[in-house]
């Protein structure tokens, strides 16, 4: 991974950094830069759409690669936009049509299973009615990684394989487009109630408490009265857990980040967004000599260490904003679902 460019540069009056530093109020910055993310994933799913179907139309080890780099980059896109759990995403269970997880009982790949096995028409309306475990990125990941399916002759280019991988891409492709144009018409709405500068932090604060408390620390053994399960972690099948993270911990930095920063310095709490910003681009730097993957830094004791730094400091930066940004823009923490509540 590149290094990436450090919050802290901008100047105290360019906190809120590129067009959002123009925004007049922050939920204008946080409509503004959220509905970039998500634009940024129509554009990303639209892209893999293609992709699939190129390489199912003329197969070859290099068009292989080619959509494996544009399935990790459209659900790294989505992982940017992951913190917001409020609007047009908490309908019809849209979230999990992105991506199923947890996935204890791998039902993602008993659905795959089902469809290759079966003789049904496979279609992009047929993905759509059926189970969220099938509709994700996690499914397309299933069908391009996992050895059930590339250890067999159902592997790609494989005929059902190829027309599920495509009808999935397009079921994704549809929802981001139709998530894009309803958090647009959000706009109105999301400007003018009040209550959103909070439901956006909260639902920041809560995304910070997946990261650290479940996406990182399950994985590792970090939980209480848990063992290190690196398959319990995103993206395990592809080995880019680590990726996923970064592009979560980097889409708050970049589609959060600039409303928050308006939003402390209406309050004169310009050294708290600064503070934020450090710790989350310190945070941030650690990846920088990771890995892709947890799996390869569990064999280790550097490799646990590294983790444990890195677990550290994500625990940092939710403290932060769990506690001294949240009391002094009074916000109230919403309910955590890790904290076994």
């Amino acid at each position: 991974m590149t290094l990436l460019h450090r919050i802290g540069c901008c100047t105290l009056l360019t906190l809120a950094c590129a067009s959002a530093a123009q925004a007049e109020t922050p939920r204008a910055a946080w409509h503004a830069q959220i509905g970039h993310g998500y634009s940024q994933l129509a554009d990303a799913t639209s892209e893999l759409e293609k992709t699939a179907g190129s390489y199912c139309e003329a197969p070859s080890p290099a068009n292989l690669q080619q959509l494996k780099e544009t399935w990790l980059a459209a659900f790294s896109a989505w992982q940017a936009v992951r913190f917001v759990g409020f609007g047009p995403i908490e309908e019809n269970t849209r979230a999990w049509k992105f991506q199923f997880w947890p996935d204890p009982k791998n039902l993602t790949a008993s659905k795959v299973d089902y469809w290759l096995n079966s003789d049904k028409s496979i279609t992009a309306e047929a993905v759509g009615k059926d189970s969220v475990a099938l509709q994700g990125f996690p499914a397309v990941e299933y069908l391009l990684y996992d050895e059930r399916i590339t250890a067999t002759d159902k592997a790609l280019p494989a005929e059902r394989s190829c027309a599920l991988m495509t009808a999935i891409s397009s079921n994704l492709d549809a929802n981001a487009d139709s998530l894009n144009a309803d958090w647009a018409a959000l706009e109105e709405r999301y400007l003018s109630v009040e209550d959103y500068d909070s439901g956006t932090l909260q639902s920041a604060m809560q995304s910070l408490e997946l990261i650290a408390d479940w996406r990182l620390a399950g994985p590792i053994g970090q939980r209480s009265n848990s063992k290190p399960n690196p398959y319990v972690a995103d993206a395990w099948r592809s080995g880019q857990s680590l990726n996923t993270l970064h592009a979560s911990l980097k889409g708050l930095s970049d589609y959060f980040v600039p409303g928050l920063n308006l939003l402390l310095a209406e309050t004169d709490q310009i050294a708290l967004a600064e503070q934020f910003s450090q710790q989350l681009n310190k945070t941030l730097a650690h990846f920088d000599q990771l890995p892709s993957d947890i799996a390869p830094l569990m064999e280790t004791e550097e490799g646990q260490k590294s983790l444990k730094a890195l677990l550290d400091d994500v625990n940092a930066t939710k403290a932060l904003l769990t506690g001294p940004i949240s009391g002094a823009l009074s916000v109230v923490r919403g309910f955590n679902s890790s904290d076994g509540d």
